[in-house]
């Protein structure tokens, strides 16, 4: 889900409880049974990327998975059983919503775009601030959120088991019928984890033979230091970002969206953001974290000219500065129709309508 003013103190609590029985001689044990629970499985990752990181004490099965899946799904997660997180990450739309800022279950309005939730696993900060460091980590903010699914994990988990469908589900991938918050923030993970996509048009090696002359002219301009110089921040890889934290020059005073800032305090963090992945863009208008250009062409044009230089800059922006100012790259417009027809061949359509990402209840 996206970000949103949280209950941080609700969620901090529900961190340092799993912290704490994860230090426990039970949940020792239960950790090294989940080992031998369910049927090993392997995600399939992109041509030339490094292997997967993978929790040790969450190894991915088939049937962790599909459970992760049922729950990504499960509108019994939220406080009025209404929206489970694939109401604000639409498949269709390549996991992100179809609205600029998406809509909690009270009808507050969020204040930053739904991230694209694929390839998630390389990543070791998540959300556009940071805020957690783990897919497990993660799922458990939107659930509490109270301007998203405003419901407590605990008050889920005996929901879930209620049912007569998730006792059995969760005993087939844990070996323990008994749900609990930590083993579903562990399928949910597995089921994010595996939802991967690129495009061969980056991946060296590969996208040399993939590209017709215009898109090849663009891709010369996003890599070219003194006109696109995209290429520093979203690598030319299957991931097309360096999973990093940028100011980009988005606010004159970054202090007014601080960002990192807000989860290190390190001033030089202010203003910093993360680098989105350049997949699908088609479908992930609008863009920036805070949905503020509606084309490709707006932010072409504010890499240009039109950011803010601060204290927090980033460095590969300040190339591009003089005077304090920002000054035209030694693009013309012709470049910049190329490299915008390069852009929109970062595609993936196969992540839009994948069954074994899609709705189990249809």
């Amino acid at each position: 889900m996206i970000y949103k003013r949280l209950t941080s103190f609700k969620i901090g609590a529900v961190i340092a409880f799993l912290g704490l029985l994860s230090s426990c001689e039970k949940d020792v044990r239960v950790n090294e049974r989940s080992f031998s629970c369910g049927t090993p499985y392997t995600i399939p990752k992109p041509p030339s990327s490094p292997p997967m990181p993978i929790p040790e004490d969450n190894p991915t099965t088939l049937e962790g998975i599909e459970l992760g899946r049922h729950l990504f799904y499960e509108k019994m997660l939220s406080g009025d059983n209404t929206l489970a997180c694939a109401g604000c990450h639409l498949q269709s739309e390549a996991f992100t919503d179809v609205n600029k800022f998406s809509i909690g279950i009270n009808g507050f309005v969020g204040g930053r775009v739904a991230m694209p939730i694929a390839n998630l696993a390389y990543s070791p900060k998540l959300f556009w601030d940071g805020k957690a460091n783990s897919l497990e980590e993660l799922v458990l903010f939107p659930i509490q959120s109270e301007v998203e699914m405003h419901e407590s994990v605990f008050r889920a988990v005996r929901k879930l088991q209620d049912t007569e469908k998730y006792p059995g589900m969760f005993y087939k991938a844990f070996c323990d019928s008994t749900i609990t918050v930590e083993n579903m923030s562990k399928a949910m993970a597995q089921f994010m984890r595996s939802i991967t996509s690129f495009n061969p048009n980056t991946i060296p090696g590969i996208g040399e033979n993939t590209r017709n002359e215009v898109q090849q002219r663009g891709f010369e301009v996003f890599t070219d230091e003194t006109k696109g110089d995209c290429f520093h921040c979203h690598t030319v890889t299957a991931f097309t970002t360096n999973f990093t934290f940028q100011n980009n020059g988005l606010n004159e005073d970054p202090t007014t969206a601080p960002g990192l800032f807000g989860q290190t305090g390190d001033p030089a963090d202010m203003g910093k953001f993360k680098v989105p992945q350049l997949i699908n863009l088609r479908h992930t208008a609008p863009y920036m974290h805070d949905g503020r250009f509606e084309t490709l062409q707006e932010v072409i044009e504010f890499y240009d000219t039109g950011f803010h230089v601060n204290s927090t800059l980033s460095g590969d922006m300040l190339k591009h500065v003089k005077d304090g100012k920002p000054v035209p790259r030694a693009w013309t417009e012709r470049d910049k129709l190329d490299l915008l027809a390069f852009l929109l061949t970062l595609e993936d359509t196969t992540i839009l309508n994948n069954p074994k990402w899609s709705d189990p209840n249809e």
